[in-house]
């Protein structure tokens, strides 16, 4: 299923770019097939931005490919059997690790509530400044 999926990614990728290339092909036969020509029926900024464009969508493609090419996109030791590698929790205590969280949160205070005010005093604590919109009275 992963193949497929990428190779639906690949074709995706190359729809813009294929369609862009197309109308900069279009452009620049209308154009007469220079610059010149181009610059000269007023489509020199249209080509232009449409080059920037295409750019901008090829980039994800050209990095696509250059992960492949060069390899990076593959995890270390993916195809090794479980059991050919050391776990990595290998000697790691859950019980104490819970114990020492819990230890760790006893010790700290608890937060205030509204029960805690003093008094008739609902709001012992500063009040928040005040946001957007116009200042209270």
């Amino acid at each position: 299923m992963r193949v497929i999926g990428g190779v639906f990614s690949w074709v995706f990728a190359l729809i813009p770019i294929v369609y862009i290339g197309a109308m900069l092909w279009y452009f620049a036969g209308v154009g007469g097939n220079s610059a010149e020509g181009i610059v000269g029926i007023g489509l020199g900024p249209t080509v232009i931005g449409l080059a920037i464009v295409g750019l901008l969508l090829a980039l994800p493609l050209v990095i696509k490919l250059l992960r492949v090419v060069s390899g990076t996109n593959r995890v270390p030791d993916a195809g090794a059997a479980a059991g050919d590698k050391l776990a990595d929790t290998q000697g790691f205590d859950p019980d104490a690790a819970f114990a020492n969280y819990m230890r760790g949160r006893d010790a700290a205070p608890p937060p205030p509530i509204a029960s805690d005010a003093l008094g008739d005093d609902l709001r012992p604590f500063t009040p928040r400044p005040g946001g957007f919109g116009r200042k209270g009275v």
